[in-house]
Protein backbone atom coordinates (compact mmCIF):
# COMPACT_ATOMS: atom_id res chain seq x y z
CA UNK A 1 0.00 0.00 0.00
CA UNK A 2 1.19 3.28 -1.09
CA UNK A 3 0.55 6.38 1.52
CA UNK A 4 1.44 9.81 2.13
CA UNK A 5 1.45 12.28 4.60
CA UNK A 6 0.08 15.67 4.34
CA UNK A 7 1.35 18.46 7.05
CA UNK A 8 4.60 17.97 8.95
CA UNK A 9 4.63 18.94 12.00
CA UNK A 10 5.03 16.60 15.16
CA UNK A 11 1.62 14.65 15.00
CA UNK A 12 2.91 13.89 11.13
CA UNK A 13 5.37 12.29 12.65
CA UNK A 14 4.15 10.48 15.17
CA UNK A 15 1.78 8.86 12.27
CA UNK A 16 5.03 8.84 9.85
CA UNK A 17 6.72 6.74 12.97
CA UNK A 18 4.25 4.24 12.95
CA UNK A 19 3.46 3.66 9.74
CA UNK A 20 6.99 3.33 9.08
CA UNK A 21 6.15 0.00 10.81
CA UNK A 22 3.38 -1.01 9.24
CA UNK A 23 4.38 -2.86 6.13
CA UNK A 24 3.32 0.39 3.76
CA UNK A 25 5.35 2.49 1.25
CA UNK A 26 5.70 6.13 2.07
CA UNK A 27 5.88 8.30 -1.32
CA UNK A 28 5.08 11.69 -0.97
CA UNK A 29 4.70 14.48 2.38
CA UNK A 30 3.23 17.84 1.71
CA UNK A 31 3.87 20.68 3.70
CA UNK A 32 4.69 24.24 3.34
CA UNK A 33 8.15 23.45 5.18
CA UNK A 34 9.67 20.66 6.60
CA UNK A 35 8.70 18.39 3.69
CA UNK A 36 11.94 17.83 2.12
CA UNK A 37 13.34 16.45 5.82
CA UNK A 38 10.52 14.53 6.27
CA UNK A 39 10.96 12.73 2.57
CA UNK A 40 15.03 12.32 3.65
CA UNK A 41 13.95 10.22 6.56
CA UNK A 42 10.67 8.42 6.10
CA UNK A 43 11.08 8.27 2.49
CA UNK A 44 8.95 8.79 -0.28
CA UNK A 45 9.19 12.85 -2.39
CA UNK A 46 8.40 16.23 -1.03
CA UNK A 47 5.46 18.17 -2.34
CA UNK A 48 4.28 21.87 -1.68
CA UNK A 49 0.26 21.09 -2.18
CA UNK A 50 -1.87 18.00 -2.25
CA UNK A 51 -3.05 18.41 -6.01
CA UNK A 52 0.78 18.06 -6.96
CA UNK A 53 1.34 15.26 -5.29
CA UNK A 54 -1.59 13.43 -6.25
CA UNK A 55 -1.27 14.27 -9.94
CA UNK A 56 2.15 12.76 -9.20
CA UNK A 57 2.03 9.61 -7.41
CA UNK A 58 -0.30 6.57 -7.11
CA UNK A 59 -1.77 7.19 -3.39
CA UNK A 60 -3.74 4.50 -1.76
CA UNK A 61 -4.44 6.57 1.64
CA UNK A 62 -3.32 9.65 3.00
CA UNK A 63 -2.75 10.95 6.63
CA UNK A 64 -3.97 14.88 6.77
CA UNK A 65 -2.00 16.49 9.71
CA UNK A 66 -2.56 20.10 9.49
CA UNK A 67 -3.84 22.81 11.71
CA UNK A 68 -7.84 23.10 12.16
CA UNK A 69 -7.98 26.23 9.57
CA UNK A 70 -6.23 24.35 7.35
CA UNK A 71 -9.25 22.02 6.44
CA UNK A 72 -11.27 21.95 3.76
CA UNK A 73 -9.49 22.41 0.38
CA UNK A 74 -6.91 18.70 1.55
CA UNK A 75 -10.02 16.61 1.89
CA UNK A 76 -11.93 17.92 -1.16
CA UNK A 77 -8.78 17.03 -3.33
CA UNK A 78 -8.38 13.90 -1.66
CA UNK A 79 -12.37 12.81 -2.33
CA UNK A 80 -12.62 14.33 -5.78
CA UNK A 81 -8.98 11.78 -6.13
CA UNK A 82 -11.07 8.95 -4.32
CA UNK A 83 -8.55 8.17 -1.99
CA UNK A 84 -9.22 7.13 1.04
CA UNK A 85 -7.59 9.65 4.46
CA UNK A 86 -6.90 9.75 7.96
CA UNK A 87 -8.02 13.17 9.33
CA UNK A 88 -6.15 14.17 12.90
CA UNK A 89 -8.80 15.99 14.93
CA UNK A 90 -10.27 18.30 14.99
CA UNK A 91 -11.85 18.71 11.70
CA UNK A 92 -11.90 22.09 11.43
CA UNK A 93 -12.66 24.96 13.43
CA UNK A 94 -16.37 25.45 13.07
CA UNK A 95 -19.52 22.91 12.13
CA UNK A 96 -19.98 24.31 8.60
CA UNK A 97 -17.02 23.39 7.08
CA UNK A 98 -16.91 19.93 8.55
CA UNK A 99 -20.55 19.39 7.68
CA UNK A 100 -19.52 20.25 4.30
CA UNK A 101 -16.99 17.20 3.71
CA UNK A 102 -19.07 14.65 5.34
CA UNK A 103 -21.86 15.21 2.31
CA UNK A 104 -19.57 14.91 0.13
CA UNK A 105 -17.72 12.10 1.71
CA UNK A 106 -21.24 10.74 1.50
CA UNK A 107 -22.04 11.33 -2.10
CA UNK A 108 -18.48 9.87 -2.97
CA UNK A 109 -18.31 6.63 -0.72
CA UNK A 110 -14.68 7.50 0.18
CA UNK A 111 -13.50 6.06 3.18
CA UNK A 112 -12.29 9.07 6.20
CA UNK A 113 -11.15 8.20 9.76
CA UNK A 114 -10.72 10.81 12.16
CA UNK A 115 -7.85 10.63 14.98
CA UNK A 116 -9.69 10.38 18.29
CA UNK A 117 -7.37 7.92 18.94
CA UNK A 118 -8.31 7.36 22.69
CA UNK A 119 -11.29 5.23 21.37
CA UNK A 120 -8.54 2.87 20.53
CA UNK A 121 -7.32 2.42 24.08
CA UNK A 122 -6.53 -1.60 24.52
CA UNK A 123 -8.52 -0.78 28.17
CA UNK A 124 -11.75 0.85 26.48
CA UNK A 125 -13.63 -2.92 26.14
CA UNK A 126 -13.32 -3.16 29.95
CA UNK A 127 -14.48 0.60 30.60
CA UNK A 128 -17.25 0.07 28.41
CA UNK A 129 -18.38 -3.24 30.32
CA UNK A 130 -18.07 -2.01 34.15
CA UNK A 131 -19.65 1.34 33.00
CA UNK A 132 -23.12 -1.28 30.94
CA UNK A 133 -23.05 -3.02 34.43
CA UNK A 134 -23.11 0.61 36.60
CA UNK A 135 -23.82 3.29 34.21
CA UNK A 136 -22.63 6.88 35.40
CA UNK A 137 -24.09 9.42 37.30
CA UNK A 138 -21.60 11.94 36.85
CA UNK A 139 -18.92 12.53 34.21
CA UNK A 140 -16.20 14.39 34.95
CA UNK A 141 -13.15 15.72 32.50
CA UNK A 142 -10.40 18.16 32.86
CA UNK A 143 -7.96 19.01 30.51
CA UNK A 144 -5.20 21.30 32.25
CA UNK A 145 -2.19 21.91 30.64
CA UNK A 146 0.07 24.71 29.11
CA UNK A 147 -0.08 26.94 25.48
CA UNK A 148 1.52 24.21 22.70
CA UNK A 149 4.61 25.79 21.11
CA UNK A 150 2.86 25.66 17.42
CA UNK A 151 1.58 29.97 16.56
CA UNK A 152 -1.26 28.71 15.79
CA UNK A 153 -2.45 27.27 18.59
CA UNK A 154 -2.91 30.34 20.40
CA UNK A 155 -5.26 31.99 17.99
CA UNK A 156 -8.92 30.87 18.25
CA UNK A 157 -9.88 31.64 14.02
CA UNK A 158 -6.95 29.22 13.38
CA UNK A 159 -7.29 26.39 16.62
CA UNK A 160 -10.73 26.89 17.32
CA UNK A 161 -9.75 27.53 21.06
CA UNK A 162 -8.50 25.26 23.40
CA UNK A 163 -11.62 22.97 23.61
CA UNK A 164 -11.82 22.70 20.17
CA UNK A 165 -8.38 21.07 19.60
CA UNK A 166 -7.46 19.45 22.48
CA UNK A 167 -9.89 18.70 25.31
CA UNK A 168 -12.34 17.43 22.27
CA UNK A 169 -10.57 14.26 23.04
CA UNK A 170 -12.44 14.35 26.37
CA UNK A 171 -15.89 15.23 24.68
CA UNK A 172 -15.20 12.62 22.36
CA UNK A 173 -14.57 9.85 24.37
CA UNK A 174 -17.37 10.77 26.81
CA UNK A 175 -19.69 10.60 23.68
CA UNK A 176 -18.19 7.51 22.78
CA UNK A 177 -18.86 5.50 26.33
CA UNK A 178 -21.71 7.73 27.71
CA UNK A 179 -24.10 8.62 24.39
CA UNK A 180 -25.07 12.29 23.24
CA UNK A 181 -25.27 15.51 25.43
CA UNK A 182 -26.63 18.69 25.58
CA UNK A 183 -24.63 21.43 26.82
CA UNK A 184 -26.53 23.11 29.55
CA UNK A 185 -24.07 25.99 30.56
CA UNK A 186 -20.61 26.99 29.61
CA UNK A 187 -18.24 30.12 30.58
CA UNK A 188 -14.87 30.95 29.32
CA UNK A 189 -12.13 33.53 30.54
CA UNK A 190 -9.65 34.83 28.34
CA UNK A 191 -6.20 36.54 30.55
CA UNK A 192 -3.14 37.76 29.05
CA UNK A 193 -0.19 35.43 29.01
CA UNK A 194 3.12 37.19 29.15
CA UNK A 195 5.13 34.29 27.69
CA UNK A 196 2.51 34.07 24.87
CA UNK A 197 1.79 37.43 22.97
CA UNK A 198 -0.98 37.50 20.46
CA UNK A 199 -3.14 34.93 22.48
CA UNK A 200 -6.76 35.51 22.03
CA UNK A 201 -8.37 31.71 23.10
CA UNK A 202 -9.93 31.09 26.11
CA UNK A 203 -7.11 30.07 29.05
CA UNK A 204 -9.97 28.93 30.98
CA UNK A 205 -13.49 27.32 30.64
CA UNK A 206 -15.99 25.37 31.92
CA UNK A 207 -19.04 23.66 30.94
CA UNK A 208 -21.84 21.81 32.06
CA UNK A 209 -23.44 18.74 29.58
CA UNK A 210 -26.37 16.89 30.25
CA UNK A 211 -26.03 13.39 28.25
CA UNK A 212 -29.80 11.37 26.88
CA UNK A 213 -28.63 8.90 29.59
CA UNK A 214 -29.55 11.10 32.21
CA UNK A 215 -25.90 11.32 33.63
CA UNK A 216 -24.50 14.94 34.39
CA UNK A 217 -20.80 16.66 32.57
CA UNK A 218 -19.04 18.59 33.94
CA UNK A 219 -15.68 19.51 31.85
CA UNK A 220 -12.81 21.89 32.37
CA UNK A 221 -9.77 23.26 30.55
CA UNK A 222 -7.17 25.63 31.13
CA UNK A 223 -4.25 26.33 29.10
CA UNK A 224 -2.63 28.77 32.05
CA UNK A 225 -0.17 25.81 33.38
CA UNK A 226 3.70 24.87 33.26
CA UNK A 227 2.74 21.39 31.71
CA UNK A 228 -0.19 19.27 31.09
CA UNK A 229 -1.05 18.51 34.80
CA UNK A 230 -4.56 16.92 34.11
CA UNK A 231 -5.56 14.89 31.19
CA UNK A 232 -8.15 12.62 32.41
CA UNK A 233 -11.89 11.96 32.65
CA UNK A 234 -13.95 10.22 35.36
CA UNK A 235 -17.06 8.03 35.73
CA UNK A 236 -18.73 8.17 38.94
CA UNK A 237 -20.99 5.26 39.53
CA UNK A 238 -23.10 3.76 42.38
CA UNK A 239 -20.48 2.16 44.42
CA UNK A 240 -17.66 2.88 42.36
CA UNK A 241 -14.75 5.38 40.64
CA UNK A 242 -13.62 4.92 37.34
CA UNK A 243 -10.94 6.92 36.22
CA UNK A 244 -9.07 7.33 32.63
CA UNK A 245 -5.67 8.94 31.93
CA UNK A 246 -3.64 9.08 29.12
CA UNK A 247 -1.57 6.23 31.26
CA UNK A 248 -4.11 3.92 33.16
CA UNK A 249 -7.88 2.57 33.65
CA UNK A 250 -8.60 2.88 37.37
CA UNK A 251 -11.03 1.64 39.33
CA UNK A 252 -11.72 2.71 42.75
CA UNK A 253 -14.79 0.87 44.69
CA UNK A 254 -15.26 -0.91 48.25
CA UNK A 255 -12.45 -3.43 47.40
CA UNK A 256 -9.41 -0.82 46.72
CA UNK A 257 -7.92 0.88 44.25
CA UNK A 258 -6.87 -0.81 41.09
CA UNK A 259 -4.98 0.35 37.85
CA UNK A 260 -4.50 -0.71 34.52
CA UNK A 261 -1.71 0.57 31.84
CA UNK A 262 -3.95 1.32 28.75
CA UNK A 263 -1.49 -0.61 27.01
CA UNK A 264 -0.54 0.36 23.15
CA UNK A 265 -0.11 3.97 21.67
CA UNK A 266 -3.38 4.04 20.60
CA UNK A 267 -2.34 6.44 18.20
CA UNK A 268 -0.71 3.41 16.63
CA UNK A 269 -3.64 1.27 16.66
CA UNK A 270 -5.47 3.92 15.05
CA UNK A 271 -3.75 3.62 12.12
CA UNK A 272 -3.19 0.29 12.26
CA UNK A 273 -7.31 -0.10 11.78
CA UNK A 274 -7.03 2.48 9.02
CA UNK A 275 -5.32 0.78 7.36
CA UNK A 276 -7.35 -2.76 8.10
CA UNK A 277 -10.37 -0.92 7.32
CA UNK A 278 -8.93 0.35 3.43
CA UNK A 279 -6.93 -2.90 2.76
CA UNK A 280 -10.87 -4.84 3.78
CA UNK A 281 -13.07 -1.90 2.39
CA UNK A 282 -14.27 -2.12 5.92
CA UNK A 283 -15.09 1.38 7.95
CA UNK A 284 -16.45 -0.75 10.45
CA UNK A 285 -12.86 -0.94 11.77
CA UNK A 286 -12.51 2.60 12.09
CA UNK A 287 -11.31 3.90 15.77
CA UNK A 288 -13.99 6.81 14.45
CA UNK A 289 -15.55 7.45 11.13
CA UNK A 290 -15.61 11.02 10.20
CA UNK A 291 -19.63 11.50 10.54
CA UNK A 292 -19.36 10.45 14.15
CA UNK A 293 -16.68 13.35 14.74
CA UNK A 294 -18.36 15.78 13.35
CA UNK A 295 -20.94 15.23 15.85
CA UNK A 296 -17.83 15.28 18.54
CA UNK A 297 -17.39 19.02 16.79
CA UNK A 298 -20.40 20.14 16.49
CA UNK A 299 -20.67 19.78 20.84
CA UNK A 300 -17.23 21.17 20.93
CA UNK A 301 -18.09 24.07 18.95
CA UNK A 302 -21.36 24.55 20.90
CA UNK A 303 -19.35 24.37 24.29
CA UNK A 304 -17.28 27.63 22.56
CA UNK A 305 -19.70 29.33 21.33
CA UNK A 306 -21.70 29.02 24.68
CA UNK A 307 -18.91 30.12 26.73
CA UNK A 308 -18.15 33.20 24.71
CA UNK A 309 -21.51 34.47 25.01
CA UNK A 310 -21.09 38.29 26.67
CA UNK A 311 -22.59 37.53 30.24
CA UNK A 312 -25.59 39.79 31.08
CA UNK A 313 -24.34 42.24 33.92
Amino acid sequence: MKVALIGTGYIAGRHAAALAGAGVEIVGHVGRSGAEQAAARWGGRAYRDTADLLAREEVDAAWVCVPPAAHGEIEDALIAGGVPFYVEKPVGTDSAGPRRVETALRESGVMAGVGYYWRGMEVIPELRRMLAETPPHLVRAAWHGLVPPAPWWRVEAESGGQVVEQATHLFDLARFVVGEAEVVHAVGRRAALADHPGLDVATVSAATLAFDSGAVGVFTATCVLHGTVDAGIEFFCEGRKLTLTSKVLRREDADGSHEVPVGRDPLVIADERFLSAVRQQDPTLLVCDYADAVRTQELCCRVRDVANQPTSS
